[in-house]
């Protein structure tokens, strides 16, 4: 029962941590939740037999680290691949002057 206190408390200190120093703090709030419950839950799965002391620590960083990352390469490399917009089309400035 204290590992399970342990992790949820690593959890709500890594989610709190990086919400409250985030601009975007709902986003924050998702990514650190997200990524501190995977990366404790992972490590579990892992070695559950080392599941004390800082381990639960560590996992909820390194989660909320790994999520953290990928979420900015997703936005960095959002408009990559994207047609080119249109070109601005002026055949309504020919008809007004033609008038």
């Amino acid at each position: 029962m204290a590992g399970l206190l342990n992790a949820l408390s690593a959890i709500a200190v890594v989610t709190v941590g990086l919400t409250v120093t985030s601009l975007d703090r709902r986003v924050a709030l998702v990514l650190g939740a997200t990524g501190s419950i995977v990366g404790s839950f992972l490590a579990w799965v892992v070695a559950p037999a080392a599941w004390s002391g800082a381990v639960p620590w560590v996992a909820s960083l390194l989660g909320t680290a790994a999520l953290v990352a990928g979420w900015s390469a997703v936005r960095l490399y959002d408009g990559v691949f994207a047609p080119p917009p249109e070109p601005a089309d002026d055949t309504g400035t020919v008809a007004t002057i033609g008038r």
